[in-house]
């Protein structure tokens, strides 16, 4: 499936604000692959399908990963649209024909990170934090310039800012990304 394809899909499976946020991710990471010499068409559709499964009602969520045999873990249960990133990997693949598991991986990864993750994982997961339609969120300004310059410090960055976001409210936190945090603190010491 070409790019113009996939478009006119998702704009029939996203409501306006999550398109713009969807161009945005793709505009942001194929900026990214091109800094951090990734490969740029893969950054792209990686950008455009990470969501392809949000917009699905929260408890359709669980109702399909169940279905479609995907792992969840507890969090995922508590709070089911944790699951719309492995839900957009199953998608990209059975709906748009994606079968490159490095664009796979970077859908599913994209809201917890995870640890060990490939540049193009990154690229994804840093690209929804900081994409131009985001709303300002803290440090926003500064994450957005470790992205171009150093882009593990701005994961680190990314993944501590959401930690302590989900830690002061009533969120559920996603073991990935306490793991994800553990791991890249440990290889920064």
């Amino acid at each position: 499936m070409d790019r113009a394809e996939m478009i006119e899909k998702l704009k029939k499976k996203l409501n306006e604000k999550r398109f713009v946020h969807t161009i945005g991710v793709e505009y942001t990471a194929a900026n990214l692959a091109f800094v951090h010499g990734c490969d740029i068409k893969k950054a792209r559709i990686a950008g455009l399908l990470h969501d392809c499964a949000k917009c699905i009602p929260t408890e359709e969520k669980l109702k399909k990963a169940k279905k479609f045999g995907l792992p969840i873990s507890q969090s995922e249960k508590a709070n089911p649209d944790l699951l719309h990133g492995k839900l957009g990997a199953y998608y990209a693949k059975e709906k748009y024909g994606i079968d490159d598991e490095d664009i796979l991986s970077a859908i599913t990864y994209h809201t917890t990170g995870k640890p060990e993750m490939s540049m193009l994982d990154k690229i994804i997961f840093v690209a929804d934090y900081i994409e131009p339609n985001r709303k300002m969120i803290r440090d926003l300004s500064e994450i957005r310039r470790e992205a171009y310059s150093d882009i593990d410090k701005c994961v680190i960055h990314i993944l501590k800012n959401t930690l302590e976001y989900l830690d002061g409210g009533k969120a559920v936190v996603d073991e990935m990304t306490k793991k994800t945090y553990e791991f890249y603190m440990k290889g920064k010491k």
